[in-house]
């Protein structure tokens, strides 16, 4: 998947990722299609570390939780401070566990903002005020991470693909929650033509493009019902 011509970018899309441990993020985004994508000025990311807004000599950032209970808790005036430095205002997603699940329909919409901060949970959590201070409350999925880091890297891959002039649209048209239909993608199969007994399918090789997109549809439909049947009440 390369690059499409310059005449097809558009301005400069920036992340920000506002995070307590910054060495997490270090040669994730220096690869693949993200690392093309900054080349080419198609988008920024710019890494904020919490703790530079912290109190006292140690750079104290969470505090124990009202109410009682186990580990700490980040504090939302430490946040606060944190995102009035973004200039102007990104659109603001707090990574929570309890937040609602992403999916690719978010992806494709804030891959039209100019710039997204994401803001990353850990220890127990962050205060609850600080959901007043975003615009959504993410989670990647139905799983408990130790914080939201792994997630911030997901939905940064995610949305950056789908940023104009990254990659050719064609090659996103066919991907899996991409379609119209929302299904699956098809399976795919390349070289060499047999494997320990398991061959690519005959009509693969016939050149007759017509009925290879009808069996792609097919085994597109038979593979969401394998693999995501959830899927087929939306299609």
């Amino acid at each position: 998947m390369s690059l499409p011509p310059a005449s097809s970018k558009k301005s400069e899309m920036t992340f920000y990722i506002l995070t307590l441990f910054p060495k997490m993020f270090e040669g994730i985004f220096s690869q693949s299609i993200i690392a093309r994508a900054q080349t080419a000025n198609l988008v920024k990311i710019k890494i904020i570390n919490i703790r530079d807004f912290g109190q006292g000599p140690r750079k104290n950032v969470d505090d124990k939780p009202y109410g009682g209970g186990k580990g700490m808790v980040l504090r939302v005036d430490i946040v606060a401070k944190a995102l009035k430095t973004l200039k102007p205002k990104p659109y603001l997603i707090l990574l929570s566990a309890s937040g609602k699940k992403y999916d690719q329909k978010m992806a494709q919409m804030f891959s039209k903002k100019q710039s997204l901060a994401l803001i990353c949970g850990h220890y127990e959590g962050i205060d609850a005020r600080a959901e007043k201070f975003v615009d959504g409350v993410i989670s990647i999925g139905d799983f408990v991470l130790s914080g939201g880091e792994i997630a911030a890297m997901a939905i940064i891959d995610s949305v950056t693909r789908l940023v104009p002039g990254v990659i050719h649209p064609k090659s996103l048209s066919s991907e899996s929650f991409s379609q119209i239909s929302n299904l699956l993608e098809y399976p795919q199969y390349t070289r060499p033509k047999e494997f320990q007994g398991l061959k690519v399918p005959k009509i693969l090789l016939s050149g007759n493009h017509q009925e290879i997109e009808k069996w792609r549809e097919q085994q597109a439909f038979k593979r969401t019902k394998k693999y995501r049947p959830g899927l087929l009440k939306k299609f």
